[in-house]
């Protein structure tokens, strides 16, 4: 699953190319490999055989710039085409957010295929990863051969979910790109929704009403600043109270042992405009049984020198730095130019 780095504000995602021997896995992340720009790409890393067998995995990660806030990178990882080597196709495909299936169109080959897809599925549903909805896209692969299987016969029966597929050349570059493309932009729709979805799933419901009988609870004092307020615990129901059958909810201010905390940033100022400032606040919460969620609230004040001639105002470029977006808030769609133009040098 996706890693996210809140205090960063990086994300990295997990895309694994899978199919049999020899199908054009590690030809076709080498291929990609050598079309991202050198400064958005690392170091890829190749285990294979004389044979040019990969034996392990071929890995590398690439840097997407950002989008929503976050920055944005990929791990692609290849697998191990030969049967033998299960345990490490299963071990590289742990925690994947997508899978890439490369297929090789040559005639004979299609059991192969066959074999590999149900491979595929059961290391999926080992790792708790539901085949039916994981972002996954097909490279019909080695079509620039004279003699290759019919297309619809491959689709038939490789592409029973209907995804979307591609026909490739992997040692000439034809469709490789797309592919990637495609299973990227899978992947990132898939990250958004889930992130929806738990936000929504987070919001606390509303707190039962106070039984009958019960005295009402007294206003929680509070004190200014960063840092905490004391909390007054809600006095004792009487004795003659009826016993509720459920504790209502209450919201209480944690203490900060030590007093407030305050923490001061001298920044230095290069000419005027707009200077965008991450700071981090790092903080240690100890909590106990039966708090069901946490909510940091964090004041910023900013305090600046002039000479009466120029003013410094401040804006929220993150409303709830460290959280996960509102579920209503879509991830910003990146300009068309340079989502992918910033991946491959383009403009």
């Amino acid at each position: 699953m996706a890693i996210f780095n809140y205090a960063a504000r990086e994300m990295t995602a997990k895309i694994v190319f899978y199919g049999p021997g020899l199908s054009g896995k590690t030809t076709s992340i080498q291929y990609i490999h050598t079309k991202i720009s050198p400064k958005s790409k690392g170091k890829l890393v190749s285990l294979a055989t004389e044979t040019d067998r990969t034996l392990f995995f071929d890995f590398f990660p690439v840097e997407f710039g950002t989008i929503g806030g976050f920055k944005v990178k990929f791990n692609f990882y290849t697998v191990p085409g030969q049967v033998f080597y299960n345990t490490t196709r299963k071990l590289v495909l742990k925690g994947a957010d997508g899978v890439v299936f490369v297929a090789d169109s040559q005639p004979g080959m299609m059991e192969q295929n066959q074999e590999s897809l149900a491979n595929l599925k059961d290391n999926l549903t080992a790792h708790g990863i539901d085949w039916e909805t994981v972002p996954f896209v097909i490279q019909h692969n080695k079509r620039d051969l004279p003699t290759v299987m019919p297309l619809e016969e491959m689709r038939r029966v490789l592409n029973v979910r209907g995804v979307p597929d591609y026909e490739t050349s992997a040692t000439s570059g034809m469709g490789v790109m797309e592919a990637m493309k495609g299973i990227c932009k899978l992947v990132l729709e898939d990250i958004q929704q889930k992130q929806r979805s738990a936000s929504k799933g987070s919001k606390p419901s509303a707190a039962p009403a106070a039984p009958v009988g019960a005295p009402p609870t007294p206003p929680t004092p509070t004190k200014e600043g960063a840092g905490a307020a004391t909390a007054s615990p809600p006095p004792a129901a009487p004795a003659s109270a009826p016993s509720p059958r459920a504790t209502a909810g209450q919201e209480r201010t944690a203490r900060v042992e030590g007093g407030e905390v305050t923490r001061s940033y001298t920044l230095p100022v290069h000419g005027p405009g707009d200077h965008p400032v991450s700071l981090a606040l790092p903080l240690a919460l100890t909590v106990g049984e039966g708090v069901d969620g946490v909510q940091i609230s964090v004041r910023v004040e900013v305090k600046y020198l002039t000479n009466g001639a120029g003013a410094v105002t401040v804006r929220d470029l993150a409303p709830e730095v460290g959280a996960p977006p509102e579920p209503d808030a879509p991830v910003e769609s990146p300009p068309k130019k340079g989502f992918f133009g910033r991946l491959f040098g383009g403009g």
